[in-house]
């Protein structure tokens, strides 16, 4: 199959410079790089810029403009203005199928060129991990897909639009509580309306602050009431440790207890229920060490292609992630790293938990956290739609009671919502945060 569009091309291009007002329908279908012939690109590269300009752009119009900046000869000059004047038809009717047309062939030759990369992959291989090959494979037809898909941009007008809106409100009317997964805290989920799909939910704190427990925590949550599964990226902790952890966080049986396998008769019998709860098909969890964004999105397509979609996932955590691609700087990395996340929490339409860890400064003047603190880079702050800061002051001041067995949950970015504190209970042996009779409040 011929994968060359430079006859459609032509005529798409002379239908442009004869009926100016079909400038939008290709402007919205075709970029620069899916015209095949260079000429073209060059062309259509002019007639955009004159476009922009609020400048005349008929035929003699673009060639006249192409003289003075002189580029006329690098599309062959007047006899490539001749060829098109005399033997290129233009025609209004038919132009959005033209247009169809050279889009699929420019996705084709995308394709070959992919087809072609990954065949120089596995001939370079030079003994590298297979999954890693299958990992940078998935990466190049990834970024042909994500090509086709930018390309297909949805308008809504204004009747639709609100059209939707007012949907949603009467949905809202009919079915009060909040629109989002429960934390499973009611005056957390009452300021942030809990957990949105395409949202990526920032979960922070310095070492052994408990950032880990309060994100499984959440999954927890989500897992009662999953129709589609939960999914766990670990890159620190075994996936039998996290089990562990859920197992006791679920059953209110000490952690050490679990691991040492010394559990009485009514902690066992409080195990056994736990396990029933946790033995779901909708928990997912992977521990591999490192993760790049397009293994993390490979793992994420197989689980969407099994069971239709994706409730939430988490990953622990952001700093311990590869890039893809090598940048200049380690900031650079994660730069591209956490846009990737937040590309996928839209993609897959889930509550996208990334626990991040902090500057020592934290420590070091035993202080709350805020989003400057985020460590190595601050793309993370900036593409976040919510950042949930976990600060125990009894890991501070451990001799004054006050702070004992109790976290603050920091919301220090909000898109959709207040930011705030909530006062929460924190049990240390199972891990588990929860709410406080009577003494929960919410601090602005």
């Amino acid at each position: 199959m011929s994968l060359d569009s430079t006859t459609i091309e032509e005529i798409v291009l002379r239908t442009v410079m004869s009926f100016p007002d079909t400038f939008d329908t290709v402007a919205e279908m075709l970029t620069d790089q899916d015209f095949a012939n260079a000429k073209h690109r060059v062309l259509w590269k002019t007639i955009r810029g004159l476009v922009a300009n609020k400048r005349p752009y008929e035929m003699d119009d673009v060639f006249h403009h192409m003289q003075e900046n002189g580029t006329f000869d690098s599309i062959g000059g007047l006899n490539y203005y001749k060829h098109l004047a005399d033997s290129t038809y233009a025609a209004a009717d038919g132009l959005v199928e033209r247009c169809k047309r050279i889009r699929q062939i420019s996705v084709l030759r995308l394709l070959r060129n992919a087809s072609g990369k990954i065949i120089e992959l596995i001939d370079q291989q030079s003994g590298r991990p297979f999954e890693e090959l299958l990992s940078e494979a998935d990466a190049i037809f990834t970024e042909v897909t994500a090509s086709h898909a930018g390309n297909e941009i949805e308008i809504i007008s204004g009747p639709e639009l609100m059209q939707g809106v007012l949907r949603d409100f009467v949905e809202a009317s009919d079915n009060p509580g909040i629109r989002g997964i429960s934390t499973g805290m009611q005056i957390l989920d009452e300021q942030t309306d809990g957990l949105h799909k395409g949202e990526m939910i920032i979960v922070a704190g310095p070492p052994s602050m408990g950032k880990t427990a309060f994100a499984v925590n959440l999954i927890q949550n989500a897992l009662y009431s999953a129709a589609l599964p939960v999914v766990i990226f670990s890159m620190e902790m075994p996936a039998k440790d996290i089990g562990r952890r859920m197992w006791s966080t679920e059953s209110r049986v000490n952690y050490t207890t679990i691991r040492r396998g010394k559990a009485n008769d009514p902690e066992a019998g409080r195990m056994m229920q736990a396990m029933s709860t946790l033995s779901s098909k909708m928990l997912k969890i992977t521990s591999h060490s490192p993760l790049t964004p397009s293994k993390v999105r490979s793992v994420l397509k197989k689980i969407k292609r099994e069971y239709g979609g994706v409730r939430m996932a988490m990953l622990d955590y952001a700093q311990l992630m590869e890039s893809d691609s090598k940048g200049n700087t380690r900031n650079d990395e994660l730069t591209v790293v956490s846009r990737e996340l937040k590309r996928m929490a839209m993609q897959f339409d889930m509550p996208f938990i990334v626990l991040s860890q902090l500057t020592k400064a934290v420590e070091t003047q035993k202080r709350k956290p805020t989003n400057g603190d985020l460590r190595e880079t601050g793309a993370l702050a900036q593409d976040a739609d919510m950042i949930l800061m976990v600060h125990r002051q009894e890991k501070y001041d451990e001799d004054n009671q006050e702070h004992q067995g109790k976290a603050e949950i920091i919301v220090t970015k909000n898109r959709n919502g207040e930011t705030g504190t909530v006062l929460v209970g924190f049990d240390g042996p199972t891990f588990r945060f929860y709410e406080l009779n009577g003494g929960q409040s919410w601090q602005q």
